[in-house]
């Protein structure tokens, strides 16, 4: 799979075959919205400090929060699993998805596109979990990228706790 910006606001997934396999689009700069389509058509809005929820109509499908230390918490409500996602301390930036055994699922390591005044994505999976890595999880693990970008390059910065 590979994951080709196009545009500040617009990522698509392709399979191995070159086909989009979905997209997600966001509604503004800020990440406050976005439309997240695979085989259904999901909707992402904030809906509280930090708190991003995936819906599928009216049902919540998914959730992401912030927690303390830029750390990402994506929960998907109807398989019942938590994923951790967070960003290298070193040097070379790499945002990791971790299954909740502890173990690396993806990879998205970004790259300055000027141009598009984004990033480019390459996108490496770990093979025991390529089941597991669905399209809807490699977006949701692209939109905690793209929040973690936008707090570590001044934009529009989610706040991390309600005082």
């Amino acid at each position: 799979m590979k994951i080709q910006t196009l545009s500040k606001t617009k990522f698509v997934l392709h399979t191995g075959e070159n086909q989009p396999a979905a997209t997600l689009g966001y509604t503004d700069s800020g990440f406050l919205g976005a439309e997240l389509i695979t085989c259904d058509n999901f909707l992402i809005r904030q809906t509280g400090t930090g708190i991003w929820h995936t819906m599928l109509q009216t049902k919540k499908i998914a959730s992401t929060t912030i927690e303390p230390g830029a750390r990402l918490i994506i929960q998907l409500v109807n398989r019942r699993r938590k994923y951790r996602f967070t960003r290298s301390s070193n040097w070379r930036l790499r945002f990791s998805l971790y299954h909740q055994n502890g173990e690396e699922i993806l990879a998205l390591l970004p790259r300055v596109n000027w141009q598009k005044e984004s990033h480019d994505f390459v996108l490496q999976m770990n093979e025991e979990y390529e089941r597991e890595c669905d399209s809807f999880l490699i977006l949701q693990a692209l939109h905690c990228a793209n929040l973690c970008l936008s707090m570590m390059n001044g934009g529009k910065v989610p706040a991390l706790i309600n005082i």
